[in-house]
């Protein structure tokens, strides 16, 4: 058109009028061109956001990857009606548990109390208190106490209820109470009573006499032990206290039966109960007797001899030596050990006897009656034994520190290659619904029953403890335990795990639990962060790995089967077609810009006579 326009304008200065039609098209056309470039360079940019920062997937890819809101939990310790304690200072000690989130505020206050009056007709009186309020960032236990009113002038019963609130987070408050008892004073007449009477010997003529007493609203003024002797004579100990024991010590080396009575004075009277009465015996000077006790002998590394010894004295006597002599069984004296000492016992440092055969060792000892010596206890044979090697390696010294059998197995040196545990774990799965048949075998169902055992065994010759653990994180996806033989589930790792067993040698043990699939397999995606997360498998290893088949929603299967033979289109073919796109607009852009600029030139040159 606009060729034509031009070439026949020489001829037809009338086209003049359609070149100017043209020329108000070519604006409009340049208008809508370059809102299209406009939007095309916005949808560019979309695109290379897309590119650069691409999606990631909607679903989890574990159900322990979904998050939830910190809560605040508060709860009073012990059951309600003891959920708080009242001490005597009149102030109630409320005990309680915090966990979950943070900043957990918690309040307490005493709401009213009740207590008869002195005639005996309950009455209930209300008590305004401020809210003791805190804030507890961390998890555990705590006390908050609140004050309380001293009603000791009132009736002896008092009851108070205390409530404990907290709320954070928009967390609907909960209120735990109780009950406390506070003891606002009685009216207690006065007494004194002469409670204990203790009599401790400290020596064969000296003892210590210990008095005790009890005294209710009176004063304790002294205590008077009377003594009376053998002869008939009484003598008295005073003891000048207002507290509540007391003690005084006596001497007399004449020998016989003493008679002891215990009398408390105080501001109310006196008193001496049947408890503070006693008698001690006082005996004759001893005799001096001494004898040799007893001799130890210890060897140790073979030929290292350790001599101890003891001895017995009384009366009066002591101790000046001990005096041990070795001898071979042919009875020649090889070692002669002297020691003075004046102790009930003595040890001899210890000596190297390398000599192998049979020994004995004689223990004198020299007293202040002379020396004492016992053919029975203070005479004892002993061996030293030849050299030998490990019974359980030839190459070691009997000595050494790895001269050890295997625990489980004697034969077996304890650092051989064989003595060791090898724990070897093993499972098994059976589809119940199906008649009992292998699991991996067959294609599970909805609604099946599934069992999975587990079995550990110790192939190796040493016991050892071990931990049974059974990881169902991928089978539940698909099913719910129904039977957990024994285990404990952990519902954030799905973690089925068994208390610690020790296997001897030989020894194995087997667990079995059992799942049931659920009534409507679920059609979930297969996760990509975990691609073996709703693939319509059951996967499961403990040793061995058990995977079972799971009859999957016809939808999930073809869905997912016709995204996956979809094209793949990554970041290259998508900026090749955006740069194909901008090229075709911006041409056309231009093309319209050139147009537009030819018909002006055209029509000025027309205006000024050239054409």
């Amino acid at each position: 058109m606009f060729r034509r326009i031009v070439s026949n304008l020489s001829f037809s200065p009338a086209l003049v009028g359609q070149l100017g039609f043209y020329a108000r098209r070519l604006k409009k056309e340049e208008a809508t061109r370059r809102m299209g470039l406009v939007f095309t360079a916005l949808a560019l940019v979309v695109q290379s956001l897309a590119v650069f920062s691409p999606p990631e997937a909607a679903n989890a890819a574990t159900p322990g990857q979904v998050g939830s809101a910190p809560r605040c939990n508060v709860e009073a310790v012990g059951p309600r009606a003891t959920a708080f304690n009242i001490n005597q200072n009149n102030r109630a000690n409320v005990s309680f548990d915090v966990s979950g989130g943070k900043n957990c505020k918690v309040e307490v206050s005493a709401n009213s109390f009740f207590a008869p009056t002195m005639d005996g007709r309950p009455y209930e009186k209300q008590i305004l208190h401020d809210r003791t309020t805190k804030v507890y960032d961390t998890p555990g236990r705590y006390q908050m106490g609140v004050a309380l009113p001293d009603k000791s002038n009132e009736a002896k019963g008092c009851f108070y209820q205390v409530d404990l609130t907290y709320g954070t987070h928009n967390v609907q408050p909960v209120l735990a109470y109780g009950h406390g008892k506070l003891d606002c004073g009685t009216t207690t007449l006065a007494s004194i009573s002469c409670t204990n009477l203790n009599i401790i010997q400290v020596n064969p003529t000296k003892f210590t006499l210990k008095g005790k007493a009890k005294a209710t609203n009176a004063n304790i003024n002294k205590y008077v032990f009377a003594i009376t002797k053998p002869n008939g004579e009484t003598v008295e100990k005073v003891q000048n206290t207002g507290a509540e024991t007391a003690e005084v010590d006596f001497s007399n080396d004449k020998p016989g039966t003493y008679n002891v009575k215990l009398t408390v004075h105080s501001s109310v009277g006196q008193d001496s109960g049947p408890n503070c009465k006693g008698t001690f015996t006082v005996a004759g000077p001893p005799t001096p007797a001494a004898e040799c006790g007893s001799t130890n002998v210890i060897v140790s590394n073979r030929t290292k001899v350790s001599l101890s010894g003891t001895a017995i004295v009384s009366g009066g006597a002591t101790v000046r030596a001990y005096d041990w002599r070795v001898k071979n069984a042919a009875g020649v004296e090889v070692r002669h050990v002297f020691i003075n000492s004046t102790a009930a016992t003595a040890t001899a440092p210890t000596f190297d006897l390398p000599t192998a055969g049979n020994y004995t060792v004689a223990l004198t000892v020299n007293t202040s009656l002379g020396t004492k010596t016992n053919a029975t206890s203070c005479v004892k044979p002993f061996s030293i034994a030849p050299p030998d090697v490990c019974q359980y390696n030839p190459t070691l010294p009997p000595n050494s520190p790895d001269c050890q059998p295997c625990p489980d197995n004697p034969s077996v040196w304890i650092k051989d290659e064989k003595c060791a545990a090898v724990i070897i774990n093993t499972k098994t799965a059976s589809n119940l619904t199906q008649g009992g048949v292998e699991a991996s075998t067959v294609t599970a169902k909805a609604a099946d029953k599934l069992t999975y055992t587990i079995t550990v065994q110790n192939k190796g010759l040493v016991s050892q403890a071990v931990t049974m653990q059974e990881d169902l994180s991928d089978v539940l996806e698909y099913a719910t335990l129904v039977d957990q033989g024994g285990g404990e589930l952990n519902q954030q790792t799905k973690l089925l795990t068994w208390p610690a067993v020790t296997l001897a040698a030989g020894q194995k043990q087997s667990r079995t639990i059992a799942v049931q699939l659920m009534s409507d397999i679920p059609s979930t995606n297969t996760g990509t962060g975990v691609p073996t997360s709703y693939d319509c498998k059951m996967m499961n290893t403990f040793g061995n790995t058990v995977n079972v088949n799971v009859e999957c929603p016809t939808q999930k299967v073809v869905i997912e089967q016709v995204t996956s033979e979809l094209p793949h289109t990554g970041p290259r073919e998508n900026m090749m077609f955006a740069g194909a796109l901008l090229a075709v607009v911006v041409y056309f852009y231009a093309r319209s810009r050139q147009l537009g600029t030819e018909v002006r030139l055209i029509r000025r040159n027309l205006n000024t006579g050239t054409i």
